[in-house]
This record gives C-alpha cells, sequence and structure tokens, in this order.
C-alpha cells in the first residue's frame, strides 16, 4: 500500500488529484490511500504515523506550506513533500525543509505520475509491512523476503530468518510488493532477484540455495528483470 496526502485550500485541486489517485490505482492495481486535508492546520492535527507523500500547497492563508512542511518534518523526515503552487518563489525555503519537488498549476497527470512513482522508488529501500495470523504479529521488511509461495488457500512468506503463514492469496502479495526486484516466476510463487543466484531450464537457484520454479510461460519475463535489475546496479 501507498499513503498520498493532499494539501490544498482549493476544492478543485483536491478534486482533480483524487481523480488522478483514482485513475492510478486503475492503472496499476496497487492499494493507494488518500488523506485529503482543506487547511495546513487540519493536516497537522490528524497527521498519520505513515505517509509516503504528500501534495501541499504553498500559500495557504493562516500557516503557509513551508511553515507546514517544517513542521512535518519534525515528526516525519522520511515523507516525501511535494509543493503545488503558481510561481516558483520559495526555492531556498523549499530545500531547507527537504522538499521533493514542485507542481506548477495547473496540474497534469504525467508530472503527478512521475512523483509517485519516484516516492515508491525511495520507500522500497527499506520498506515493511505487517503480516498477522494466528500465531502473532510479524513485522516483515520487503528486502528481507526470498520468495513468497501459495499454502493451500493461504500463502507462506519465507523471509531470511522465518516461514510466515499468511492469509493474503498471492496476487495481493505481487501488487503490494511493487518493487522491481520482486517477479511472479510461477503462478504459486513471487521472488525476490536480490536474492538470485542463476536461472537453470526450469527453476531459479537463490543465494540461499533454495530453488524455486520457473513455469515456461513466465520464463523470458524472469529473464528480462534479472537483466533490467543487474544491468540497472553495475
Amino acid at each position: 500500500m501507498i499513503a498520498i496526502g493532499i494539501c490544498d485550500g482549493d476544492t478543485a485541486v483536491r478534486v482533480m488529484l483524487s481523480g488522478f489517485i483514482h485513475r492510478y490505482r486503475q492503472e496499476t492495481g496497487l492499494n493507494v490511500q488518500v488523506l485529503s486535508y482543506d487547511s495546513g492546520e487540519k493536516l497537522l492535527r490528524h497527521y498519520p504515523l505513515e505517509m509516503d507523500l504528500i501534495f501541499l500547497e504553498i500559500p495557504f492563508k493562516k500557516m503557509n506550506g513551508i511553515e507546514i512542511a517544517r513542521r512535518i518534518r519534525k515528526v516525519d523526515p522520511k515523507v516525501g513533500i511535494v509543493f503545488l503552487t503558481t510561481v516558483l518563489n520559495h526555492v531556498l525555503e523549499a530545500y531547507e525543509v527537504r522538499a521533493d519537488n514542485y507542481l506548477i498549476k495547473p496540474l497534469r497527470y504525467t508530472r503527478f505520475l512521475e512523483e509517485v512513482e519516484m516516492a515508491r522508488e525511495r520507500n522500497g529501500q527499506n520498506r515493511f509491512f505487517i503480516e498477522t495470523n494466528s500465531s502473532g504479529v510479524y513485522k516483515i521488511y520487503a528486502k528481507s523476503i526470498r520468495y513468497i509461495e501459495t499454502d493451500g488457500h493461504n500463502t507462506r512468506i519465507h523471509t531470511e530468518h522465518d516461514a510466515i503463514l499468511s492469509h493474503k492469496p498471492l496476487k495481493e502479495h505481487e501488487q503490494a510488493l511493487f518493487e522491481p526486484y520482486f517477479v511472479r516466476c510461477h503462478a504459486g510463487f513471487l521472488v525476490n532477484l536480490l536474492f538470485f543466484k542463476q536461472l537453470e531450464e526450469n527453476c531459479l537457484v537463490l543465494m540461499t540455495g533454495d530453488k524455486i520454479p520457473v513455469s515456461r510461460s513466465r520464463r523470458q519475463k524472469v529473464l528480462e528483470a534479472i537483466q533490467k535489475l543487474y544491468a540497472e546496479s553495475t
């Protein structure tokens, strides 16, 4: 899941960005939570514990976006902040609060899309999620997952240290784990290519010694994902 905040005093802007997010959900199948505020005071008063990206207007009447961002940074140093403005006249102040970018009004979907994708890439570096089953509650970091396999009507998440039962279907894991190093290699397996050692005829061999089946129909996609991931890292 990715959580996106919208903070703008203009109803039309909030509606437009909500429409962009709805379109993004339809195009990607991702679970996107939207938190919308018409003032900076409301955003600060109801600020959630987890937020991936905030689209924040600068020229609010009572408290401008720079001051709002400054206060957000005291409680959340990692969230992405993209200012919404009509004029680039706060560049130095935006740098001081570590803003990620500006979007110039009127807004365009292509620019919105770029900012969301960059936020996904940033947060994928050390992203985690919570998994709950009858045995307990688990905090699982994306990079620690070796692979996920179907297990009857459930799935099992194999991390570096555990094999955790999940009641979510594999498709839901595939949508939630948007990092480029995850690939669906088989109808029953989702694998983390950060553990990749070699690709054999019909299986992936991981550095841990695990052998993960690769279906014939998905082999080319797996090969392309490996080449893309390791070409970018060299």
